[in-house]
């Protein structure tokens, strides 16, 4: 069976993985006849396709990309499923200390005169 990467409309929605008659390819078909396959022939151990959900938002998330567009990616409603599941993964907000506070705080006021003087 011959896979395309294309990009076209099916019922509504965006499929990159296509069978020969231009249909989305049946998940437990990817899975038997390419997944499965890839990871034994690249040596790496069988793990679930939806592992690779999470590694692109992880990968997204800690990389600063905007919250509300990995919110769009993962076709989430809100950002809650993104702060809930991926908070330790969000930039500048794992310090736990205090510290990007203390850094504009001394930007602000006590490296120059206070602020609204």
């Amino acid at each position: 069976m011959m896979i395309r990467i294309v990009k076209t409309s099916f019922k509504g929605y965006l499929f990159s993985f296509l069978n020969p008659d231009n249909k989305p390819i049946e998940i437990h078909t990817l899975r038997k006849n390419v997944w499965s396959k890839g990871l034994k022939n690249a040596s790496i151990e069988y793990r679930p396709i939806i592992q690779t959900r999470h590694t692109f938002a992880t990968m997204m998330i800690s990389a600063g990309e905007n919250l509300g567009w990995c919110q769009k990616m993962l076709g989430h409603s809100s950002l809650k499923m993104i702060t809930d599941k991926y908070f330790s993964y969000i930039p500048n907000m794992t310090h736990q200390d205090g510290s990007k506070f203390l850094e504009e705080y001394e930007k602000k006021v006590v490296k120059g005169a206070v602020v609204g003087k």
